[in-house]
């Protein structure tokens, strides 16, 4: 089985790591809820670990690394609550917060959406943030995502980002 493995100028998306398990729950329980809105169970995140780096029914995790060193993890995920057209994927980004503002979590978007768009098909993506993530808009917009209203999810609101094949190839 081949595990999916991306590289870019300064990041590397690459498959998670069981020894970095521990201290990426340990991350996510201090995680701010604006990053993190929906917290996984700690067995629900073990399990993404043991699957990291295989694309299986819409889902993919990976972590980001720079310099040899993980410093977030990416992912595409399939919503419990609402069914995706084809083609459509939805992604989900963590950077820790020292390495924020640096660039890393926009070339690691584009790395996805890229792939996403190129070897997979997709012909829309979709990232939904939470209305006081203003990292993750700013990024979501400097890639050319365009804002398509708001979606409730367990209670919270979510502005909600799409990014079209068309629009990624006129210059995302």
């Amino acid at each position: 089985m081949n595990r999916i493995r991306l590289e870019g100028e300064r990041v590397v998306l690459r498959p998670l790591s069981m020894d970095e398990f521990d201290q990426e729950w340990a991350n996510r329980l201090e995680m701010d809820p604006s990053v993190q809105p929906i917290m996984p169970t700690r067995d629900a995140l073990r399990a993404r670990f043991e699957r990291s780096g295989v694309m299986e029914g819409g889902a993919l995790d990976l972590a980001v690394e720079v310099d040899g060193r993980m410093i977030g993890g990416i992912q595409t995920y399939v919503p419990p609550d609402r069914a995706l057209p084809p083609g459509a994927f939805e992604i989900g980004i963590s950077i820790d917060e020292p390495m924020q503002g640096k660039g890393y979590g926009t070339e690691a978007v584009r790395l996805l959406v890229g792939w996403l768009f190129s070897d997979v098909g997709a012909t829309r993506i979709h990232m939904p943030t939470v209305p006081d993530n203003v990292t993750m808009r700013t990024v979501s917009e400097r890639l050319g995502f365009e804002g398509d209203g708001t979606i409730r999810y367990e209670g919270q609101e979510f502005v909600f980002y799409v990014l079209t094949r068309e629009r990624w190839v006129d210059g995302g």
